[in-house]
């Protein structure tokens, strides 16, 4: 249940609360760094640092709950500890008014870090969208600076020329401009001479088409964007240790719900228009071409399933031939990727045997029919199997010392771990004697039984 939340919060960057939560703890860390910048170089009224803070403390528990929630979620606690990024995380806990001038500055530096790397998402998104408008952005950035420029030095020579007592130096005219290009006008400086007046209105109105036209570019910029991803139409090439789906059936929506629990990214690749979920990305494509398998960063993924989907004119053996070559283009791509194929007729698994292209292989029909078979033939079996599937999950345990099957049996059984099987060198014994010797390296294949309160 915690971890649940915990990776809603702090890992699901497709759910809404992560979103909604990000976007809080960005802004609140950005405060604090504006905050402290302004405290270092100018220095806040002495009614004021109290609250500061008092911000400052709220801050410090933000990263200090988002550290501690990472180190709760992470897998190999140790490797989290020690990582670099996480012991950035651990100094900008600190809050930042210290006596020490140093260590004022290392916080600063540490939470400028953590913009840079926690953030990612909001940055990537943004890089997106000015990517985008780049063209339309640079044309009116340029339009502006000459427009800018132009009226700045007209009106100092104007203003200043004329003797405009409100005019005492180039910032004065600075600001003229800008408070009349952006029409708030307060009127504690304004221009005497008839040409210059002249100018403020041109100003005026020049600085509203060009802030709307700004405005309306780069909200079109970000609607483009949301209509992308919607579609599918948005490159995941810098995605690492994620898992890809090709292929879009009712198995993807099974295997979606069971796997999205890993705590890693989920990438559906279908030329089918699928519902949109908060549980994985999209990836509009024909998955049976390279450019494509690559959009969706399949060279780094952690796990590759490729499944037999239907098509309208396919017959089931073009579904397999299919199937096939997209997975022998996922292992030139990535050699480690944990592969899995589904295929539809028995006679063509042969081929992906004989070539060992895939790690493990479900061939759809046998596979129900052997469990179907079974359920025929002993309704204990049937009982069994349906306790496996919805109350027990399968984990895999590091076995860090010499000992017997007995002995960590023993140790293990305080977890509510039963062992089932022995890695090792990739070759797995399973349900090894009490005696079976197992080493320290190896792995320990386990059932946990699932209660009510994990499900």
């Amino acid at each position: 249940m915690l971890k649940g939340i915990l990776y809603e919060l702090l890992e699901n960057d497709r759910s809404r609360t992560f979103i909604i939560y990000q976007s809080f703890s960005f802004s609140m860390l950005m405060l604090s760094i504006i905050f402290v910048v302004y405290e270092e170089l100018v220095g806040f009224h002495t009614d004021l640092h109290p609250l500061i803070k008092e911000f400052e403390y709220l801050v410090s528990g933000i990263i200090a709950f988002e550290y501690t929630g990472r180190l709760i979620l992470a897998e190999r606690k140790l490797e989290y500890v020690i990582n670099p990024l996480s012991i950035v995380d651990l100094i900008a806990i600190i809050p930042f008014f210290q006596p020490f001038r140093v260590v004022r500055f290392i916080v600063i530096l540490a939470r400028f870090l953590r913009i840079a790397y926690r953030y990612k998402h909001f940055a990537k998104g943004l890089t997106y969208v000015f990517r985008s408008i780049s063209f339309e952005f640079y044309f009116i950035f340029s339009f502006f600076v000459l427009f800018f420029m132009a009226s700045l030095v007209i009106m100092y020579s104007l203003e200043a020329g004329a003797g405009n007592p409100d005019i005492k130096d180039f910032f004065d005219v600075l600001y003229l401009v800008i408070i009349t290009m952006t029409t708030v006008g307060y009127g504690d400086i304004t221009p005497i001479t008839t040409p210059g007046r002249f100018l403020a209105m041109f100003l005026g109105a020049g600085g509203l088409f060009l802030f709307s036209m700004s405005i309306a570019t780069i909200s079109a910029g970000f609607f483009n964007y949301v209509q992308m991803l919607r579609m599918g139409m948005i490159s995941f090439k810098d995605m690492k240790d994620h898992i890809v789906i090709c292929g879009w059936n009712e198995t993807a929506q099974v295997i979606i719900e069971n796997v999205k629990g890993m705590g890693r990214d989920i990438i559906v690749i279908s030329d089918q228009d699928i519902p949109q979920s908060e549980d994985y990305h999209y990836k509009k494509g024909d998955f049976g071409r390279e450019y494509v398998l690559l959009d969706a960063g399949v060279d780094k993924a952690h796990m590759v399933i490729v499944l037999a989907e239907k098509m309208p004119g396919f017959s089931e053996d073009s579904i397999d031939s299919r199937t096939i070559l997209t997975g022998m283009q996922v292992r030139d791509l990535n050699k480690k990727a944990v592969l899995i194929l589904e295929i539809l007729l028995r006679e063509n698994a042969k081929l992906i045997k004989r070539r060992r292209i895939a790690d493990y292989m479900i061939i759809g029909g046998e596979l129900v029919g052997v469990i179907i078979s079974r359920f025929a033939r002993d309704r204990v079996f049937g009982e069994f199997f349906n306790h496996l599937i919805e109350h027990t999950d399968v984990q895999m345990v590091p076995w860090t010392k010499d000992s017997t099957v007995g002995e960590a049996e023993r140790e293990l059984e305080r977890k509510g771990l039963r062992i089932v099987g022995v890695v090792r060198d990739h070759r797995t014994v399973y349900f090894p004697r009490s005696g079976y010797r197992i080493s320290k390296g190896d792995k320990v294949v386990v059932i946990k039984e699932i209660t009510k309160e994990e499900a």
